[in-house]
């Protein structure tokens, strides 16, 4: 144990420098803490794709669209509720990020609470986003189950 000491010391008194930045990168590598935001904004995105279907996307490796014939095509395979298709998966992913925006713009709307013109708009935009997300999505579940 003495000897790796030793050895340690021999190569720190060689080049001082070097090992002090080192040891400066390790320790803001080891004490950074990323900001809230960009925690909360992967975890939003993470979850959003898990539940637009992502990981069946993955793996299933599902068509596209659903030719039907005459030049129409599907985004959803009708009656079947435990199969999608790549289009859909997608649009109900962008329609629950349209949701989680609306429902930040209505929690950012707290900050201007002493300017409630700003606040009002913010709560408009955000609940008319929310709505028109939830809607579409169960509007899409209502064509899959009764086309």
């Amino acid at each position: 144990m003495e000897l790796v000491i030793k050895l340690s010391k021999r190569s720190r008194s060689k080049n001082p420098s070097r090992s002090r930045s080192i040891q400066k990168a390790y320790v803001k590598i080891a004490t950074y803490r990323p900001p809230r935001s960009l925690i909360a904004a992967i975890i939003i995105g993470v979850s959003i794709f898990l539940l637009g279907g992502g990981i069946y996307d993955l793996f299933m490796n599902p068509l596209a669209v659903l030719p039907v014939g005459g030049g129409r095509f599907l985004a959803f395979m009708p009656y079947r509720i435990n199969e999608q298709l790549l289009v859909g998966s997608i649009g109900v992913m962008i329609l629950y990020a349209c949701g989680s925006l609306g429902l930040i713009l209505i929690y950012y709307s707290t900050r201007y609470m002493h300017n409630q013109r700003s606040a009002f708009i913010l709560i408009g935009i955000g609940a008319s986003l929310l709505l028109i997300s939830f809607i579409m999505v169960e509007s899409i579940m209502f064509w899959i189950m009764n086309y």
